[in-house]
């Protein structure tokens, strides 16, 4: 039996990845035993990948994603339903 509990989803289809966002509903019960907010858990398949280890530890992940998929994620904003103030600006690019 599965503990993940799915938030979002999507199956892989052509040449857009697939896409797992999940929490653990075990880690969330521990979490809600001290206080703490649980973290979530996205899963990438299909998608490209540069990882670099930092000195002090843990890693620096970047990840190739169509827009089509961090439109489903809602990471960007949907350019049909995107407001002037949706759009990026030049000084937010750095």
């Amino acid at each position: 039996m599965s503990t993940k509990f799915t938030l979002k989803s999507q199956h892989r289809d052509g040449n857009e990845p697939s896409f797992h966002l999940y929490h653990d509903v075990l880690e969330e019960w521990a979490c809600e035993a001290d206080g703490s907010e649980p973290p979530v858990y996205l899963c990438l398949e299909g998608v490209e990948v540069e990882l670099q280890t930092v000195r002090q530890g843990g890693a620096t992940v970047t990840v190739k994603i169509p827009r089509a998929t961090a439109r489903a994620l809602g990471l960007v904003p949907d350019p049909s339903r995107a407001s002037a103030s949706d759009l990026p600006r030049a000084e937010d690019s750095r």
